[in-house]
C-alpha cells in the first residue's frame, strides 16, 4: 500500500475520491465507527452510505472523524467533520490529509478456515504450477487475506486459493492473491499475507456482506455468554 505524498510548499494537493469507492470511517483514535460506500461528492461533501443495511449511531453536527478511501492499488486517510447524517448515510466535509503513514489495509476480521491453495509459476524458479496444497486462512478482508501453511514461498509469487467458505449456505470463494509479506511463524509453517487480485466489484460487495456476517454473530454469542 502506498500513501499520498505531502505536496511541496507552494503546491496545491489533489485528492481524486469517486462514487462506489469502499471507505472506512473511524474516530480520530482509529476506532472503526462503520464501513460503507461512496455514494456521491456534492458541494464539497462525500455521503458515505453504510454497507451492511445496518442502522449508523446519531452523530453530532461537526464530529471530527477519520476516513480510510480505497482505490485500486492503494489507500488514502483523510480528517475531516460530519455535517450531515441519516440513519443510513453520513455527510462529511473539510476533508484533508494529515500525510500520516497509516498502512492496515482494510478492516480485518479473524478467522480459522481449512482451504487448498495453489502457487502459480514459480518467480525466478521456472516450471509448471505447483499442485494444490493445504492451508488455513487466518484472517480476512475486502483487499487481502493472512494465511499460514507449511508450503515455502517469496514476496510477489501469486496464490490461487480455491473454496473459501465464509458464510454457512452461502457460495463459497475464489481467490487470486500476490503474496506481500512472508515470513516464519513457528518451525515449519510460514504465515502469508496476501492481496487480492481482480476481485469484481461483485464479488467484493459479496465479500464485505460474508465479514459483517461473521462480525454480527460474533457479536451475538458475545451477547449471549
Amino acid at each position: 500500500m502506498s500513501d499520498v505524498p505531502a505536496p511541496k510548499p507552494g503546491e496545491t494537493q489533489t485528492i481524486e475520491l469517486w462514487p462506489g469507492m469502499v471507505a472506512e470511517v473511524m474516530t480520530p483514535e482509529n476506532r472503526l465507527i462503520y464501513v460503507g460506500k461512496v455514494e456521491k461528492i456534492q458541494n464539497g461533501g462525500v455521503y458515505i452510505r453504510e454497507a451492511s443495511g445496518d442502522t449508523l449511531p446519531m452523530v453530532l453536527v461537526n464530529k471530527p472523524v477519520k476516513v480510510r478511501f480505497y482505490r485500486e492499488e492503494d489507500n488514502i486517510v483523510l480528517h475531516g467533520k460530519v455535517c450531515g447524517s441519516t440513519i443510513k448515510m453520513w455527510k462529511i466535509d473539510r476533508l484533508e490529509s494529515a500525510f500520516a503513514k497509516e498502512k492496515r489495509a482494510f478492516f480485518r476480521q479473524s478467522i480459522s478456515v481449512n482451504v487448498q491453495a495453489r502457487c502459480g509459476k514459480r518467480l525466478n524458479r521456472g516450471g509448471p504450477p505447483s499442485v494444490f496444497f493445504p492451508c488455513q486462512v487466518l484472517d480476512i478482508s475486502a483487499g487481502g487475506m493472512l494465511i499460514s501453511c507449511a508450503e515455502i514461498y517469496i514476496e510477489g509469487e501469486r496464490l490461487v486459493i480455491t473454496e473459501v467458505p465464509l458464510v454457512a449456505e452461502a457460495p463459497t470463494f475464489t481467490f487470486n492473491c500476490q503474496i506481500q509479506r512472508a515470513g516464519e511463524w513457528q518451525k515449519g509453517v510460514n504465515r502469508y499475507g496476501c492481496r487480492f487480485e481482480s476481485l469484481s466489484p461483485r464479488d467484493q460487495d459479496r465479500l464485505l456482506q460474508a465479514i459483517f456476517t461473521i462480525q454480527r454473530e460474533e457479536i451475538r454469542k458475545r451477547k449471549a455468554r
